[in-house]
């Protein structure tokens, strides 16, 4: 399938180097897509696992969708490993790149506190000591963080405090490895920005679903999985109330957010959380995902206590796809401050297309891949 895009401007000779990691991931390749229509010539460099198999994958999928093969040529990759903080210091003291889009995480539930640390913490910590430390290299970062980290309410229930003396340990217990991780990078990465008088640039999106045309998602994918339980007739109940939301923002408005916020250099420091404000509730998007799957759903539904005790009997996780840690992800009548990130759309002019489209491709991509 090839999406019609038209071609900025190139970007000019000398361009600063764009680093990038988790390209290859469901928003990174979207943002390599975005950031070669609005800048060919920016020269950019990918942060992979296996940079040959990887990054051929890539081009291939980048082709499909109309970028030419000159452009492409240009793409570089580097091996890079979310584990090796020591190596990944080393690759931007030697690459100095101009900004460092950090996409990669390690996205599972169940993980051991020590690994979900290495992956989140220490890796986003280890990339922007490089980066931004002055005696040194002092380029632009960017984070991709998660919107649960911009909910107050939220962040004092779990007992998360600006002080410093928050339990982490007590918190990866309560609520898993993954999350609890992305919790505590934001709250380190923040103190230590400020203690140390350098700047720190993250990105927070909402759930990500598809792109508003093709609807593409990886397995892992919270919405994925969500299609696939409707699918296979294993979501019996629905969790919470109708006042329950799961705030939505497709891949394509995420992408394009990211790469002009890339190629924007008067920006350097700032939390932006992105949502789109059209988010159904989550009772009212499970039934718009069933009727563009064209099954039926469930009209039971239970509070999310129950839930999490159902989720958690032996056995019921597997069957169901479904796990008690994502249902953390559900607010009740939540509020949130995206007046920052909706003033860089307005200045970037960037209009995101109706969030319907992007849930109806959404599900029609799942029920494909599920026939196919």
């Amino acid at each position: 399938m090839t999406l019609e895009h038209p071609l900025a401007p190139a970007a000019s000779p000398g361009a600063a180097t764009i680093l990038i990691t988790g390209a290859t991931g469901q928003i990174g390749r979207w943002l390599l897509h975005r950031l070669l229509c609005l800048a060919p010539e920016t020269p950019l460099v990918l942060a992979l696992r296996d940079p040959q198999a990887q990054q051929a994958a890539l081009r291939s999928w980048l082709a499909a969708r109309g970028i030419p093969g000159l452009v492409l040529a240009q793409l570089q990759a580097v091996p890079y490993r979310l584990e090796d903080t020591v190596a990944a210091q080393a690759l931007v003291g030697r690459l100095r790149p101009g900004v460092v889009l950090h996409l990669a995480a390690r996205f599972e539930w169940g993980l051991r506190r020590a690994d979900a640390r290495r992956a989140q913490v220490q890796a986003t910590e280890a990339l922007w000591d490089a980066q931004t430390d002055p005696c040194g290299h002092a380029g632009r970062f960017i984070a991709l963080g998660g919107y649960m980290t911009q909910h107050r309410p939220h962040l004092e229930r779990l007992g998360i405090s600006d002080a410093g003396n928050t339990d982490w340990a007590r918190l990866y217990r309560r609520i898993g490895g993954y999350e609890a991780s992305k919790l505590e990078t934001q709250a380190h990465m923040s103190a230590r920005a400020t203690r140390l008088g350098r700047p720190w640039l993250c990105v927070h999106p909402a759930t990500v679903c598809g792109h508003s045309r093709e609807g593409e998602l990886p397995r892992h994918a919270a919405l994925h999985a969500l299609c696939r339980q409707l699918l296979r007739g294993r979501l019996s109940a629905l969790p919470g109330s109708h006042r329950h939301q799961l705030p939505l923002v497709s891949a394509d408005h995420l992408a394009d957010f990211l790469a002009h916020l890339a190629l924007d250099g008067d920006i350097v420091t700032g939390d932006y959380l992105l949502l789109d404000h059209g988010s159904p509730s989550f009772h009212d998007l499970v039934h718009q995902l069933a009727n563009a799957l064209g099954v039926r759903a469930p009209r039971l539904a239970l509070p999310l206590p129950l839930m999490r005790a159902v989720l958690r009997l032996p056995g019921m996780a597997a069957w169901s796809g479904a796990s008690a840690e994502g249902l953390d992800f559900l607010l009740e009548a939540p509020r949130f401050d995206t007046a920052a990130a909706e003033a860089l759309a307005r200045r970037w002019q960037l209009q995101a297309a109706p969030l319907d489209a992007a849930l109806t491709a959404t599900a029609r991509f799942v029920r494909q891949e599920a026939l196919a």
